[in-house]
Formats: structure tokens, C-alpha cells, sequence
């Protein structure tokens, strides 16, 4: 990539094996919470949440912010969650958002990777 082409997107995508907070999986008002505590710990005003609940568990979860969203699936028989964190300017936020959730889910293993996308010249 030259120097000058910036990515507009940077995405981390990762996986959480084996969960601790095993309960934030599987619980509507608990992943609620848990996306307004990771909002305001990597300092973001929560635009919109929304959680929806499947039956017979899991769930999806989706925080809105200004510069990005995330997004987290849960297979609570599994104990084990995907995350989606998408930054629309800073490129930093993604990982430092990554760090948040994993510190606060406790995975006992864990995969990311990051996808960058979009050119800003």
C-alpha cells in the first residue's frame, strides 16, 4: 500500500473460546450492560443498542457509535462468541476496543485478525 492511501475502514474480527462470563452469553439485559460498560470504557457515546434474543439461546448484540460499531454473536452452549469491531476513522479504537471485551468475557482462548478496507487518499 503507498504511503499516502490510508485505510478508511480498519475491522477486527475474532473469535472467544471458552468464556468465563459464560452468563453475558445468553442474557438480553446483561449483553446490554456489557455494551454500554465497553462503550464507555474505550470512551464512546453508545448511539444505539440492540440486542436480539434467539430461541432457544443465544444472541446478537450491536452497539452503534459515532466512529464505529460493534457487533457480538453468542453460541452460549458453546461458550463461545464472534465479535465484529468496525472503526470508521480511528484506527487504533478496533484493538483498543478488542482489549476491553476480552479483558471483560475472559476468554480462555481467543483469535483475531484485522481487515482493513476502504481508501482514504
Amino acid at each position: 500500500m503507498r504511503s499516502d492511501i490510508k485505510p478508511r475502514e480498519v475491522q477486527i474480527i475474532a473469535e472467544l473460546y471458552d468464556v468465563a462470563e459464560r452468563e453475558v452469553l445468553d442474557s438480553p439485559e446483561l449483553m446490554r450492560k456489557f455494551l454500554l460498560e465497553v462503550a464507555a470504557s474505550s470512551q464512546e457515546d453508545a448511539l444505539h443498542v440492540h440486542v436480539h434474543e434467539f430461541d432457544p439461546y443465544g444472541l446478537s448484540g450491536f452497539l452503534m457509535t459515532e466512529g464505529g460499531y460493534i457487533a457480538i454473536h453468542t453460541w452460549p452452549e458453546h461458550c463461545y462468541a464472534t465479535v465484529n469491531i468496525v472503526s470508521f476513522s480511528d484506527t487504533d479504537w478496533p484493538w483498543r476496543t478488542y482489549k476491553v471485551i476480552a479483558s471483560l468475557l475472559r476468554p480462555k482462548q481467543q483469535s483475531a485478525v484485522e481487515v482493513k478496507s476502504g481508501l482514504d487518499f
